[in-house]
């Protein structure tokens, strides 16, 4: 199955010049060279630190994706642009083929980033003093973009019980009044790697309803479900998530697309909620993505999954790299499988150790930087999360150091 008019994606056929070869064996070994270009990651590290907190990975970008950038920078020319339809059309192919989500057309629209994107439904669906739900631990980004704009953070943590996190729908159900407008949901969840089943969206869809609260699913992570699952998308699962809604997403996490913010989309079945939405987006200008959006959302959706597939095939071997070290070495650290994306919840609290002095030793000790546990909410004490998305011979070092510390 293919795009209609897919050699006519881009002005002048840009990405009919970048054929995809299937048949070439992606290698996701290579060690890259991250110096010199400002990258977040590798500018925390000091000192020979391995950093491994946050989530973008160590391998070169999908090949055909960069060429359609490249070919794209060579047309010279990079004036003022409208958003094409194939833009669209590509969120919809992707949604149908690769998650099995029927997307009407008219649902779709740009979103100025995923987090910018989810502060923008802060400001057009509440007021200030007005409450969001939240689900710790979770991405900390959420609470710390509500408060600033003047919501109020509401936690509804999960239940981990025998190694797997639920939701808490009965704590839930307690926490709705009459300033309880929205919900986040990570779906995929960050960083416990959870793919939510339907009958869990399906229910928390319905409790939403029934308090008149919007639901904003960020499924940033949606495209990187493990070991054979699938991962389904909030929107999908009734009439009723359809109703209260929004699904904001993008290929920059599983194409390893980062650095380019703004690259998102969002995805909203109710009309009115789109029509505001989009507003707010209008209103404050942030409605036009920039040229290598356009390029690199077009160029990832595409029906060839080849190199998507191969790069889930190496982060699950690393994942089992991570389980085995675990399992042979008894440090006190239980890594918690994920079931989507490169990022493993590890399990410290057998060491006993205080949050601070944990993540010391994680740094001074075994000179590799994980993500603080603490910083995702009540229940990330005692965790840390660590980023998997790297060539084998990284994270073999990584773990050498970490035996060397905690043994």
């Amino acid at each position: 199955m293919a795009i209609a008019g897919a050699s006519a994606m881009v002005p002048g056929s840009i990405l009919s010049s970048c054929a995809k070869d299937s048949s070439k064996e992606a290698s996701f070994d290579e060690l890259i060279d991250r110096g010199g270009t400002w990258s977040i990651k590798y500018g925390r590290a000091t000192d020979g630190e391995i950093p491994m907190w946050i989530a973008d990975m160590d391998f070169k970008t999908d090949p055909y994706v960069a060429n359609a950038l490249k070919e794209r920078l060579d047309r010279d020319v990079l004036g003022y642009i409208s958003t094409p339809p194939e833009f669209f059309d590509a969120v919809a192919f992707w949604e149908r083929s690769y998650h099995g989500f029927d997307v009407d057309r008219e649902w779709i629209g740009y979103a100025p980033g995923v987090i910018t994107g989810i502060n923008q439904a802060y400001l057009a669906f509440t007021n200030p003093g007005d409450k969001v739900i939240i689900q710790p631990p979770v991405y900390d980004h959420f609470k710390l973009y509500i408060e600033r704009l003047g919501r109020v953070a509401v936690d509804n943590p999960m239940i981990f019980e025998d190694g797997k996190y639920r939701m808490d729908f009965e704590g839930l159900e307690r926490l709705f009044d009459e300033r309880t407008k929205m919900l986040v949901l990570c779906n995929p969840h960050n960083p416990c790697g959870i793919l939510w089943d339907k009958d869990t969206l399906v229910r928390l869809a319905e409790i939403c309803e029934k308090h008149g609260v919007i639901v904003v699913s960020d499924e940033i992570h949606g495209d990187l479900a493990l070991y054979g699952r699938k991962h389904t998308p909030f929107c999908s699962v009734s009439e009723t998530a359809k109703r209260v809604g929004i699904i904001i997403a993008g290929p920059t996490k599983a194409f390893n697309l980062a650095g380019l913010a703004g690259t998102a989309f969002c995805i909203i079945p109710d009309e009115e909620k789109r029509n505001r939405y989009l507003g707010a987006l209008k209103d404050a200008k942030l409605y036009e993505p920039s040229i290598m959006t356009i390029v690199s959302v077009i160029a990832a959706y595409r029906e060839d999954t080849a190199w998507l597939e191969s790069l889930k095939r190496y982060i699950e071997a690393n994942v089992a790299k991570v389980e085995k070290f675990f399992s042979e070495n008894d440090l006190g650290i239980s890594p918690i499988r994920p079931q989507a994306s490169f990022l493993v919840w590890l399990d410290c609290r057998k060491l006993g150790l205080p949050q601070e002095e944990l993540m010391e030793r994680f740094r001074k000790k075994a000179k590799i930087i994980p993500s603080d546990g603490s910083s995702y909410g009540p229940g990330g004490e005692g965790f840390a999360r660590l980023n998997v998305g790297c060539p084998a011979s990284l994270l073999d070092e990584a773990l050498g150091r970490v035996l060397k510390a905690f043994a």
